[in-house]
């Protein structure tokens, strides 16, 4: 009996050590020997050294200034000018269309629609649909167009002409291509990639419409942005 008792009061020590010691141990393993398991997306665009350092885990880190989108404003399918990426600090999904578009825009915007249908509830994403064919597409053929999506119940946005020029927002912004075919009628060329947007405004990845595992990765990708960047600004 004695020795019994003996054994259960070493089990519940040792029960007692694990409840005491596993929470620091998965913390090292996530802070420290898991930092080089997962990379931080890429940022993509022009890339300036600033001059300055930032210090980090005792060592020095030349400090970066990435290309960041600026703000525009344009109008959306309701008909209210919207500025984008201004003072909201939320990740963005962004891709460019038009309703007469006779190739791949349906399904872009079938993909576009399965991306915000999975971040709908989250309030830290954003989803925004730009036409390139901003004389065409009012508010109300954009309405028309995006009733079947529902966007309001997904924080997604289809915008058309504005204040500002959507060729240039595409150019110099989202770094995408977006033209008028001038030698077809009604016929426009445009990326056909799903843009990420982090919080900051800077590009973290375009994934291609066409192939289905582009799109999967984007959903993993938008998850490990949305980790990031809780950690970077929790205060803790």
């Amino acid at each position: 009996m004695t020795n019994s008792g003996g054994t259960s009061g070493v089990k519940k020590i040792a029960i007692l050590a694990v409840i005491l010691i596993l929470p620091g141990f998965l913390y090292f393993l996530l802070e420290r020997q898991g930092e080089n398991r997962y990379q931080d997306l890429p940022i993509y665009g022009e890339k300036v050294l600033t001059g300055t350092f930032t210090s980090r885990m005792g060592k020095q880190v030349p400090d970066t200034l990435f290309h960041q989108i600026t703000p525009f404003t344009l109008t959306d399918q309701r008909g209210e000018s919207v500025t984008v990426l201004a003072g909201n600090p939320a990740i963005s999904v962004v891709n460019f269309f038009y309703t007469r578009c006779p190739t791949f825009c349906k399904h872009m915007n079938d993909e576009m629609n399965r991306v915000a249908d999975r971040f709908a509830s989250n309030g830290m994403v954003n989803f925004y649909t730009l036409t390139v064919d901003t004389v065409y597409d009012t508010p109300e053929v954009l309405d028309a167009y995006a009733e079947v999506y529902q966007p309001e119940t997904k924080k997604w946005r289809f915008l058309t002409a504005g204040v500002d020029d959507v060729y240039d927002i595409a150019r110099n912004g989202f770094l995408v291509d977006a033209v008028q075919d001038t030698t077809r009628d009604a016929h426009f060329i445009h990326s056909s990639s799903l843009i990420l947007v982090d919080s900051k405004r800077r590009i973290r990845g375009y994934y291609d419409v066409n192939q289905k595992k582009e799109v999967d990765r984007m959903i993993d990708e938008l998850k490990l942005l949305l980790v990031q960047e809780i950690r970077e600004n929790s205060p803790y």
